[in-house]
């Protein structure tokens, strides 16, 4: 019996494939598994290279970061449970040369360095790359081949470093343990350790680095050391993740979540296509049971086809995966150095697995369908009913499966989810309430317009779906490319108008005091000056934090690295209280602080929480007394974590300043004698801030385009769809339309027509809830009112129009060709 149904669903397998609703559908599934495959593959990747990058670029088996130095016996304490050990320190500066400067970390190294790896220099630009057994001699410095060509420097030159003349003597290629930096992009240059010392740098300026050989076992012992002795050391080793594996875990599950767009808009074309996949399977059923045979022979055959069309649908969405995958790998190239494209077949077929499962749902109320199967049918030529409520839970499975398997962060997820749903709801809501409003006011007139109008209300739910799925893609799209836009230049001008176009980063006090007689003798601006100490947080209600963190966040990514911790007894005039109560001025408890609160709703924290910060050489209790939030009008430098001025008084640690300052054009050449006197200095313009925001913007906006595509084709697919599922009647309707003496062109206008209010609701729902989000995003994030250019919108306007009226007539050419005969002939 099995192979004879086998053999039926193989004969009608391949004549349906070619008929339009089994072709849409088998477009939608394609689109989604080549982006989940994609996905997995373009993450394994990475991880891969992740995994590869840790163990060749660490320099160590264990390497621990912190400030301050070591003392004599925590130094004796790691030499006993490691075998070897080697010093690095580093330091931020600005080197200067002939009026020019670039901001380069600076790295000192001692004799035992590198401890494992090769060191690779070389002794002219362009040159072969040599592997080097040390680092440089006292009087020399090497400079990485970009600070070279940024400062006009050769090989044989002479820098002058903190009023220290120093030879440039090699090209620094690469480190064994660069790694560390983070893949950062600050440009590289390399001292001896005795020549570090001679510079005079302030040692609270420095970063530590110790590099050590130790087994598996003693990794262990150091973790347990290290968590006890100095828990607010970085410690990085080869048997644990690369620092940037989890930033690229989140990104992936960010990715996979917003999919759930992708699969609500397939979900929208699924259901439309299983109104006419249903009623060809139960009428085969019934044909089946009219013949003697029951209803799991139908059920059986249905099964059949649906499990042929996946394994003809793996082998093209693996093919064309793959090329996805090598377009990803190759633009990624960019950021990951030597990333090189690797395809895991084992992965791609247990992703293809994991969607076909998925795709098992939404096929699940065909199936469910087939029980309203009867010979009855046959007779009375009735269609079975389909059950929404299966359709809807269906669907709702699916979501749920996909937000389930990509969510990481409670908060995220449910952020992501609402603008979903209030996307979803505000497009229905004015689709249903245009067309009831347009159709109610113009139903005394008469014409073409209104009886669309009429003939758009009476198909309400599908014009709806159309309305939603244009709308959807429509809303992603002004939301990255017009949004984001507008998003840079607001905060650029807002920038410059508070915040001045220099902001100090970080400055020691003499430092500051250095940058305000300059800013005086040259006429400048100081706007604003805030103090902070660096501080870290280890515990959280006396949980450390590594326990407490069990999903990752921006917020956690963030506090598990030094922040700066500002202090003051008046609430900031950029800022504003939310929550519990800011302390007064005599208050006799000091151990309070205020954080800001997206920073308590990421970590799940409430007023009256315990957090330990390690300040200095100790750790420091504060409960969290207030919550406060950014507000402007007030300057843009705004700290997470403030506290009273009374810490002070008990805590003994670093302070700096930041600051803001005016400058003209013509200052930033004068910048270079400040830093000449302090190197590490730092200071940012507010041209580097915008090139570094423009920089994520068009990052983001590729990322978001390629998305995009997905968005338009899943998009056309649902007005294809929904344009399948009526032709019968679409051509019956024109037919009658002709039979009162009218022409096609005629039915051609009433098409022009309705699809150009399609586009004009979905378009008018994208842009309310493009101007929504940016109100929102505005008013929460900066404080600031949100003016959009509503020509560019006007703009907009009609490009979706246009779009969406020449995609749907080109769609709906079929049911255009009707005739009176047709109608005639029909029975």
């Amino acid at each position: 019996m099995l192979r004879n149904n086998l053999a039926l669903a193989w004969h009608f397998f391949t004549q349906e494939r070619t008929q339009a609703h089994y072709r849409y559908l088998r477009w939608t599934q394609a689109l989604l598994m080549v982006f989940i495959v994609t996905l997995s593959q373009t993450s394994h990747t990475i991880q891969a290279y992740l995994a590869d990058n840790l163990a060749n670029l660490l320099g160590a088996d264990i390497v621990l970061s912190q400030q301050s130095a070591l003392n004599d016996s925590q130094t004796s304490a790691l030499d006993a449970l490691t075998q070897k050990r080697a010093i690095t320190k580093s330091v931020i500066t600005t080197l200067t040369h002939n009026g020019q400067w670039q901001r380069a970390q600076l790295k000192a190294v001692g004799h035992h360095y590198p401890m494992q790896g090769e060191l690779l220099t070389a002794n002219a630009l362009n040159d072969t790359g040599r592997v080097t057994l040390s680092g440089p001699e006292n009087g020399e410095i090497w400079l990485e081949a970009r600070l070279l060509a940024g400062l006009g420097l050769n090989v044989g030159d002479t820098l002058i470093l903190a009023g220290t003349p120093l030879i440039v003597t090699k090209v620094l290629l690469h480190e064994p343990d660069r790694l560390m930096e983070g893949h950062n992009v600050d440009m590289r240059a390399m001292v001896s350790l005795s020549q570090l010392e001679m510079l005079n740098f302030s040692s609270e300026l420095l970063t530590h680095r110790y590099l050590f050989e130790a087994s598996n076992s003693q990794i262990k012992q150091v973790l347990a050391w290290q968590k006890t002795h100095l828990p607010a050391a970085q410690v990085f080793h080869k048997t644990g993740a690369h620092p940037l594996a989890l930033f690229w875990k989140r990104t992936e599950n960010f990715l996979g979540l917003t999919s759930i767009i992708l699969f609500f808009m397939a979900a929208i074309a699924i259901e439309k296509l299983t109104h006419i996949h249903i009623q060809k399977e139960q009428y085969f059923t019934a044909v089946c049971m009219s013949l003697g045979a029951s209803k799991y022979a139908g059920l059986q055959v249905s099964l059949c086809k649906w499990a042929l069309n996946m394994l003809f649908l793996m082998p093209p969405v693996l093919a064309f995966s793959a090329g996805c995958h090598w377009l990803l790998v190759d633009w990624l190239s960019s950021t990951f150095t030597a990333i090189s494209w690797h395809w895991n077949m084992g992965l791609g077929i247990s992703s293809l697995l994991s969607i076909t499962l998925i795709f098992l749902l939404f096929q699940a109320p065909v199936w469910i369908g087939l029980k309203h199967s009867s010979v009855t049918q046959l007779v009375n030529n009735t269609q079975g009913k389909v059950s929404y409520g299966v359709t809807l839970i269906c669907a709702i499975a699916v979501m749920a499966v996909v937000a389930m398997s990509y969510s990481d962060n409670g908060l995220l997820t449910t952020m992501v989810l609402a603008a979903l749903l209030i996307s979803i709801v505000m497009i229905i809501a004015i689709s249903w309430g245009a067309l009831t409003v347009a159709e109610k006011a113009t139903k005394r007139l008469s014409g073409l317009f209104p009886f669309v109008m009429f003939m758009m209300k009476q198909r309400l739910v599908n014009k709806s779906t159309q309305i939603l799925g244009v709308g959807l893609c429509a809303f992603l799209l002004l939301f990255t490319l017009m949004l984001m836009k507008d998003l840079g230049d607001t905060l650029s001008a807002y920038q410059r108008e508070q915040n001045g176009n220099l902001l100090v980063t970080q400055a020691t006090a003499e430092q500051m005091q250095d940058v305000k007689q300059w800013a005086e003798n040259h006429g400048a601006e100081v706007r604003q000056q805030k103090p902070f100490t660096y501080a870290k947080l280890i515990r959280v209600n006396g949980q450390h934090l590594s326990d407490y963190a069990t999903q990752p966040s921006e917020s956690m990514s963030t506090m598990a690295r030094e922040i700066r911790l500002h202090w003051t007894d008046d609430v900031p005039a950029n800022n504003r209280v939310v929550s519990g109560a800011w302390w007064q001025q005599p208050d006799a408890d000091w151990q309070q602080i205020s954080v800001e609160q997206e920073v308590m709703l990421d970590l799940g924290l409430d007023v009256g929480d315990t957090l330990t910060f390690y300040i200095g050489q100790h750790a420091v209790d504060f409960t969290i007394s207030a919550s406060h939030v950014y507000r402007a009008g007030g300057g843009s430098i705004t700290f997470w974590v403030q506290m009273p001025v009374a810490v002070l008084d008990h805590i003994s640690a670093p302070h700096y300043s930041m600051a803001s300052i005016e400058l003209a054009d013509t200052q930033f050449g004068l910048l270079n004698e400040l830093w000449q006197r302090h190197p590490t200095l730092r200071m940012v313009s507010l041209q580097e801030m915008t090139a570094r925001f423009d920089d994520t913007l068009a990052m983001v906006t590729q990322v978001i385009s390629g998305f995009s595509i997905l968005i338009i084709l899943l998009s056309v697919i649902v007005i294809l769809a929904t344009i399948h599922a009526v032709e019968g009647t679409e051509k019956k309707k024109n037919s009658i339309i002709m039979s009162f003496g009218f022409s096609k062109t005629t039915c051609l206008q009433l098409n022009l027509i309705e699809w150009l209010v399609t586009g004009a609701v979905a378009a008018t729902g994208a842009i309310a809830g493009t101007y929504i989000a940016g109100l929102l995003i505005y008013q929460s994030q900066f404080s600031l009112p949100y003016q959009p250019d509503f020509l560019w919108l006007a703009g907009t306007l009609l490009l979706i129009m246009a779009s969406v009226t020449a995609v749907g007539t080109m769609a709906s050419r079929k049911s255009l060709n009707s005739s009176i005969r047709e109608l005639m002939t029909e029975q």
